[in-house]
């Protein structure tokens, strides 16, 4: 058949390309990641070009068309068609676990006689994703069918909006991860001044977003009879809802291409929108990538960045090579680099690039030639006939009256970007704590509430100054790791969770009171950070018994309470002076020696007292004993 045949090229490429005889030599060629300058012997020769195309799969309770049910947990409830009977139930587990071909309507496989019927939830979702990458969104957008034969595509086209998108012209603000050293915090000023604009941030273009509906999943597996290798279709994913995100060649290295792909991963997961797992296909990045000959050869390893230069860069580019279905950030790093290298060496061989679509070998790290590239002719792009053009309005909305405006102001939550500036302009939390809590959503509304309830039950300016930085440093540090150490696996045994999502306080057991309650305590002092840590572990270990009891409650049944009391205190400070004889000896010589026999008297009393002494009033009581039992000469 020709699919098998198009398995056989394949294979049959992949050997000839890796054959010792007929390999390529690169070892004399060089890429750099972050820059992407391609050199010949150490010499500059090349500029790399990149574009992206991510497909996201949007999470949603049922398919594009179809109203098929999908398994997953989602947002809310899709509108779909009138139901047939469907061959399975919705589960809290991802759908890379269920069975091959039993969620499946026969709209997804192409019966005769069914019309599509588009999901409200699936607009919603693209439509919240859109806005999130700053896109403008006409009113209406059309449907149109993609022509091309595949196996996993059963109707023989894909419904997509190619030249009628349902957004355009976006961007997306990225930020380069501080290679070396991820905790690396920002200066004392720079945190003040809440700066986000540094070296390390870039800006790509978005050209496009369209609404589709995705192909089955073909899997090649040997049959245990005959031990021949079978390509199988499963077309549980057949009709799921896509948005293709179009970027423009933008971007210039590979590291660059990868930072987007995550930073746009972050972001659809932020918003709900996707589930962000690259490694079940939930989102999937094709590579654009080409070279261009650098102006000055001489000029070591550098970069046009100029906008002028960087647009007469794109102008001279050679043939794009699409590299498809890149499922990690890896993977995208490594296809990028190999192709710039390979089309290199071709282009000063005088051999240049084919405009082709490749895939990437993981067994090899090397691009292998699928077929040659399409253009938009061979497609024989259609309107699609059997759905009416897509109108943003009240029915698609779900509320009479909503516009657009209304619905991304009700539904569209905080953006990643606008968050972490808030927290670090508003509360002077450092790059690394505000890029924490933004990682996970549920944390930006658990810190808001704990630092709201610290400063209603502290009365002294100078304790709630110290607010945002206690309750950042519980909850980053300890809160996070009680529930990956109390919860995650749990959650996993339970069948809730699949074993490769994140942590989230979205599992938490302690809520955002607590957490100020306990952070006010501290502050006050009441308890010190040691007690603090400990007392929010009993509340997450004993929820259940002490949810109806305050934190401070528990801390005064639990004995969490650091002793302040001048009496108590000057008792415990007389005993540690009686048991250390000789160093009251050298405490009498004055000057340095009384400094230093000081902090050794002060250390003992606090391990006297079993870490229960508050600092501050154990200091100044010890002073005191010890000018009465030993007062030195003012000299």
């Amino acid at each position: 058949t020709p699919y098998k045949m198009i398995i056989h090229y394949q294979a049959l490429t992949r050997r000839i390309l890796t054959h010792p005889r007929i390999r390529r030599d690169f070892s004399q060629w060089s890429v750099d990641s972050e820059k992407g300058v391609v050199c010949f012997q150490g010499k500059p020769r090349y500029q790399t070009v990149i574009g992206l195309e991510i497909h996201a799969q949007l999470d949603i309770s049922t398919k594009l068309f179809s109203g098929c049910p999908v398994d997953g947990n989602h947002r809310g409830t899709g509108c779909g068609s009138t139901s047939p009977t469907s061959l399975s139930s919705s589960s809290s587990l991802s759908s890379l676990f269920q069975k091959p071909n039993t969620s499946v309507w026969p709209l997804d496989v192409a019966v005769p006689g069914v019309l599509p019927r588009l999901s409200q939830e699936a607009v919603q979702a693209a439509v919240l994703s859109a806005a999130a990458t700053k896109c403008e969104l006409p009113r209406v957008s059309r449907f149109e069918r993609k022509h091309y034969f595949y196996a996993d595509l059963p109707l023989g086209y894909q419904v997509t909006q190619q030249r009628w998108p349902l957004a355009r012209e976006g961007r997306l603000r990225c930020q380069r991860s501080n290679r070396g050293n991820k905790k690396a915090k920002p200066s004392k000023k720079s945190r003040m001044a809440g700066d986000d604009d540094n070296d390390d941030s870039f800006t790509v273009r978005i050209e496009r977003i369209q609404l589709e509906q995705d192909t089955g999943k073909t899997v090649i597996m040997t049959n245990p009879k005959t031990r021949r290798k079978e390509s199988l279709v499963d077309f549980n994913r057949a009709g799921r809802a896509l948005i293709e995100i179009v970027f423009y060649p933008d971007l210039r290295s590979s590291v660059d291409a990868a930072t987007a792909v995550e930073t746009l991963r972050s972001l659809l997961k932020h918003i709900g929108t996707c589930s962000g797992r690259m490694e079940d296909g939930s989102l999937r990045c094709d590579l654009n990538v080409s070279i261009a000959p650098l102006e000055n050869m001489d000029q070591e390893k550098t970069s046009i960045t100029t906008q002028n230069k960087d647009h007469a860069i794109v102008q001279h580019t050679g043939n794009r090579v699409e590299v498809k279905n890149l499922n990690s950030l890896r993977q995208v790093q490594l296809a990028a680099e190999y192709e710039a290298i390979r089309q290199a060496e071709a282009a000063a061989n005088g051999s240049p690039t084919l405009q082709e679509t490749r895939t990437f070998d993981v067994k090899t790290n090397q691009t292998v030639t699928i077929r040659t590239k399409e253009v938009a002719k061979d497609y024989r792009f259609m309107p699609e006939p059997d759905l009416p053009p897509l109108i943003l309005n009240e029915e698609v909305f779900g509320t009479p009256g909503m516009d657009l405006e209304g619905f991304l102001e009700s539904n569209l939550p905080e953006l990643p970007e606008d968050a972490q500036r808030r927290l670090k302009t508003s509360y002077g939390l450092s790059d690394y704590m505000a890029s924490v809590l933004t990682g996970d959503p549920p944390a930006i509304e658990l810190f808001d509430t704990a630092v709201h309830h610290a400063n209603r039950q502290l009365t002294m300016d100078r304790e709630r100054k110290k607010v945002p930085e206690t309750v950042a440093n519980l909850l980053c540090n300890e809160l996070f790791a009680l529930v990956r150490e109390l919860e995650m696996q749990r959650l996993i045994e339970e069948g809730i969770l699949d074993g490769t999502g994140e942590t989230s306080v979205r599992f938490s057991r302690v809520d955002g009171n607590q957490l100020g309650e306990v952070v006010a305590l501290v502050l006050e002092g009441s308890i010190s950070n040691t007690m603090a840590k400990q007392l929010l572990r009993v509340l997450y270990e004993e929820s259940n018994e002490l949810k109806q009891f305050s934190a401070r409650e528990v801390a005064q049944k639990r004995g969490f309470q650091l002793i302040s009391d001048s009496v108590e205190l000057a008792k415990i400070a007389h005993r540690v002076i009686a048991e250390n004889p000789e160093e009251m000896e050298r405490y009498k010589l004055g000057g340095k020696f009384a400094r230093k026999i000081t902090k050794f008297l002060l250390g003992k009393s606090m391990a006297a007292s079993q870490g229960n002494a508050h600092p501050e009033r154990l200091n100044e009581v010890l002073v005191e004993v010890l000018e009465e039992i030993a007062p030195l000469s003012k000299e």
